[in-house]
């Protein structure tokens, strides 16, 4: 309860303020009677200190001013002093010390008694302390009905605004989500954000919010409460306030509010969790441990809703990075506006979604690469491994290429999506577990040539890469074709190669391919870990 407030009930109407309109804002939760001048050890914030001029009597003026300090730093609400028989006038340095240090201070008349002014005190803020108690139960009670009814967020923000009586909102950000009850202001700025301090009926977070309307040039003071749950990443509540001041009622309102949600929020994340652990053991039994009986395979794809089409693929990416672990599920919702059914399979090492769809023509590497943009920016290690188009007989082999293509990616780097048609003949070393001998591929000299002369090396792989056409590789090079020319024939000397052996040249363009695909693997991981 304000001082302003309490001066005006019973005994206290008597009392005389001797320092104008100062502290009567000051809030009092409690008061006591003046003992001994060492309040530091028993006085707290927002008291009201109550004492008879005896308590200063035969003090000097240091030891009155650090007394007046002590109140100003402890938060003291005000000095109460009871007038006597001998003591008709406060001295003014004790008004000028209360001015200084902005300490209100109020004469009562020697007729009041201390238990009189005590009751004028207790009893006002019992009684409020009471209502607020009264107010926390009723909205308990209204909402325990509620929670009988399963009800949505939307219901439970629609309770809420009915009892608060402001517009208010909820936003799940990280969900692209919000739930609005009310007349929301549009188009408002947030200009100052203050923490408020923590009540005694309080347990949340409370940040005041001023807003300011381009619009309209107005200020506007909201309420923000960080709602931290398993369901929702960055959830938080918004509650448009009609006045600047936050009444402690309505915050037992909210404080209901919150709890509910909290509730909600916490089953919501249960049933999301029961339901990923029976889908992901879906794609377990379909993908890696897929039945053998066509009926079995059928029931299987039924109960995941995988069985109203022809033709399957799938897409896969490894999770063993932190990075790309932190971008599985961003990663997996992207992925899934590609086709309009599909079901998903979390592996310890890698994800995995599989799509199912009636047209005989495979995901693009342009769509998959496109609607993926955000996630290469962020992660640029990540690599997704996309199958063949396969029917329902062939949906075990779709892991597997799956897999081999991350096998493959993970020692040598060829673009940011592959499919099984990119790795090649490469296949054949991860299926017979000899994906370290590919190096036993690269002659000795184009080796020792990449290691020691990186220009001439790379010519080659350009000259490669251009169909063996000396212009296209001086345009991609930005060198000139005689430059060209001058390189490639140091090459043939180098490498004891010749041009035009197709033997020779299927041999060494393997061995480039090779050397640059694990150099570049090497340099994508190191870029990194520099960052």
């Amino acid at each position: 309860m304000k001082l302003k407030d309490l001066l005006s009930l019973g005994e206290l109407k008597t009392s005389k303020i001797l320092t104008n309109t100062i502290g009567l804002e000051n809030e009092v939760e409690s008061a006591m009677v003046l003992e001994a001048l060492d309040i530091e050890h028993w006085s707290k914030s927002n008291q009201l200190i109550l004492t008879s001029f005896y308590a200063f009597n035969g003090i000097n003026k240091e030891v009155l001013e650090e007394f007046f300090f002590k109140m100003q730093e402890i938060g003291v609400s005000g000095l109460v002093v009871k007038m006597d028989r001998l003591i008709k006038i406060i001295p003014d340095s004790v008004i000028d010390l209360s001015f200084k240090y902005q300490i209100p201070l109020i004469k009562i008349a020697q007729d009041v008694s201390y238990e009189k002014i005590l009751l004028a005190i207790y009893e006002p803020l019992l009684n409020y302390q009471t209502h607020i108690l009264r107010t926390y139960y009723d909205v308990r009670q209204r909402f325990t009905k509620l929670e009988r009814q399963y009800p949505s967020l939307e219901r439970i923000m629609e309770e809420f605004q009915q009892l608060i009586g402001v517009p208010c909102c909820l936003k799940l950000m990280d969900k692209q989500l919000e739930v609005a009850c009310g007349e929301i202001p549009q188009d408002q700025v947030v200009t100052r954000r203050v923490t408020l301090a923590s009540g005694e009926f309080t347990k949340n977070d409370y940040t005041q919010l001023t807003l300011f309307s381009q619009h309209t040039g107005k200020q506007q003071s909201a309420l923000e409460i960080n709602l931290f749950n398993p369901y929702s990443n960055h959830c938080f509540l918004l509650i448009y306030l009609d006045q600047k001041e936050v009444k402690e009622t309505d915050l037992m309102i909210i404080e209901n509010t919150i709890d509910v949600l909290q509730e909600k929020f916490n089953t919501e994340f249960l049933l999301k969790k029961e339901r990923y652990e029976r889908l992901n053991n879906l794609a377990d039994a379909i993908l890696q441990n897929t039945p053998e009986n066509p009926e079995e395979l059928n029931s299987l794809l039924q109960e995941a809703h995988m069985d109203q089409h022809k033709y399957y693929q799938a897409i896969a990416f490894s999770t063993k990075e932190v990075s790309a672990e932190l971008q599985k599920n961003r990663a997996l919702n992207l992925l899934k506006s590609l086709k309009p059914r599909s079901i998903f399979f979390d592996h310890h090492n890698y994800s995995l979604i599989l799509f199912n769809f009636d047209q005989k023509k495979s995901l693009e590497k342009s769509a998959i690469k496109k609607i993926l943009s955000e996630i290469f920016e962020q992660s640029p290690t990540m690599i997704f491994a996309v199958s063949n188009l396969k029917e329902k007989t062939e949906l075990k082999e779709i892991l597997m290429e799956c897999l081999d293509i991350l096998q493959f990616s993970e020692e040598f780097y060829h673009d940011d999506v592959v499919e099984l048609s990119d790795i090649g003949v490469f296949r054949h070393f991860i299926r017979s577990n000899q994906l370290e001998t590919i190096d036993n591929l690269v002659p000795e000299r184009l080796l020792t040539l990449a290691q020691s002369n990186f220009d001439l090396f790379e010519t080659l792989y350009h000259f490669l890469r251009n169909n063996r056409n000396y212009k296209q590789t001086a345009e991609a090079m930005f060198l000139h074709s005689k430059t060209i020319r001058y390189r490639l024939s140091k090459l043939e000397d180098a490498l004891k190669l010749d041009l035009n052996d197709s033997l020779q040249m299927m041999n060494h363009e393997i061995g480039t391919y090779i050397i640059k695909m694990r150099r570049n693997a090497f340099e994508k991981k190191d870029s990194i870990k520099k960052r």
